[in-house]
């Protein structure tokens, strides 16, 4: 298969999970290779000793949401990978975290959000540059979900073996993720299951509560749209959380925390100092989109997300040759919502190199 295939999969929990293991079983191979060496790159944690740990966390996301479990045990039935091969691929972000070598890491992704009162023609939007390791390119897949549990249809992008990522609803939530960190790492839930449970959510204050009613095993930074017009952004870390609100129709997020009540003391933001380019990309995005000030459209926002400024570590990232090989990182894919006209705007790899192509749920 190419890069980033599309397929439609309709059923329960268990036979969409089911479904996704069989169609992509050769994808979600090149995921686990990818997070087999990551972990040893990173945590010196080896993929068997992943996959006991990641045992610890079963009762937490069968709290949060049994069905997720089922979806899970479907993608490695149908796969044909052992349960906890699957278990380990969805809480890979919170399993690195046991080693402390995070540090290491080269990378960041860009967020933005504009509301109806500065979009064109009146329309929200929801952006998003995935910035990680550039070979998971390869087991990168799209699916459009349909769900018989009374939950939304899903149009997720996700890496092969991972039940919950990034995505646009029919009930018109878009979502897209930045990583942030602290000098703590709680226990708790995996953040590709909240994930998920935004994107089974209907409204914004039911999106705040999937994300925060429960623990994450990371930090994290949730960026949000509605096809209401309205966009937030979600900063968690440890057991505390913030909601910023667009400032004049526009909000930027990158890898820093910018609420200035988080984190809460004693932590603090170690993403900060890893992610030093997390404030330029921050700012120029900010800048670049306030210069536009209204009207801001679909082309306008592309061109943000191809900006060169501070390359290679720049809005449109690309690997270092200067940084570490297994550390390296660039963008894997852009994507831009029009949540109002419910329009997904899609490019397999660095936006300056490929074109964006249209989408539906």
């Amino acid at each position: 298969m190419d890069n980033f295939p599309l397929v439609e999969i309709e059923g329960t929990p268990y036979e969409i999970g089911f479904q996704h293991g069989k169609l992509f079983k050769d994808k979600i191979a090149g995921s686990i290779t990818c997070y087999e060496e990551m972990f040893m790159d990173y945590s010196n944690l080896s993929w068997e000793r992943a996959k006991e740990l990641s045992k610890r966390l079963i009762d937490v996301i069968r709290d949060y949401n049994p069905d997720y479990l089922e979806e899970i045990r479907g993608v490695a039935e149908g796969s044909g990978f052992d349960f906890l091969d699957i278990l380990a691929l969805n809480c890979r972000s919170e399993l690195v975290f046991v080693g402390n070598e995070f540090d290491k890491a080269d990378g960041g992704c860009t967020s933005i959000g504009i509301s109806n009162d500065v979009g064109l023609e009146g329309d929200a939007f929801l952006a998003h540059n995935w910035d990680w390791k550039t070979s998971q390119r390869s087991s990168m897949i799209m699916m459009k979900i349909r769900q018989k549990n009374g939950k939304p249809d899903i149009f997720m992008i996700t890496e092969a073996g991972i039940i919950g990522k990034t995505g646009f609803n029919s009930a018109g939530i878009g979502l897209f993720l930045n990583a942030l960190s602290t000098n703590q790492a709680p226990k708790g839930l995996p953040l590709h299951m909240a994930m998920r449970g935004i994107l089974d959510c209907e409204t914004l204050a039911e999106a705040i509560k999937a994300a925060t009613k429960e623990e994450l095993g990371c930090c994290a930074n949730f960026m949000i749209g509605h096809k209401n017009g309205e966009c937030i952004d979600i900063e968690i870390e440890n057991e505390e959380f913030d909601v910023l609100y667009p400032k004049d129709g526009i909000i930027v997020h990158t890898n820093h925390f910018i609420s200035n009540r988080l984190p809460a003391a004693p932590r603090k933001d170690t993403s900060k100092r890893k992610f030093t380019d997390s404030f330029i990309r921050l700012g120029r995005a900010d800048k670049l989109l306030r210069k536009k000030g209204i009207d801001i459209g679909e082309k306008d926002i592309m061109s943000v997300l191809t900006d060169h400024v501070e390359y290679p570590s720049s809005i449109c990232r690309h690997e270092d040759p200067k940084v570490e090989k297994g550390m390296r990182m660039g963008t894997v894919f852009s994507m831009v919502i029009n949540l109002t006209k419910e329009t997904i705007y899609f490019c397999k790899g660095n936006p300056c190199e490929q074109k964006y192509e249209e989408y539906h749920l």
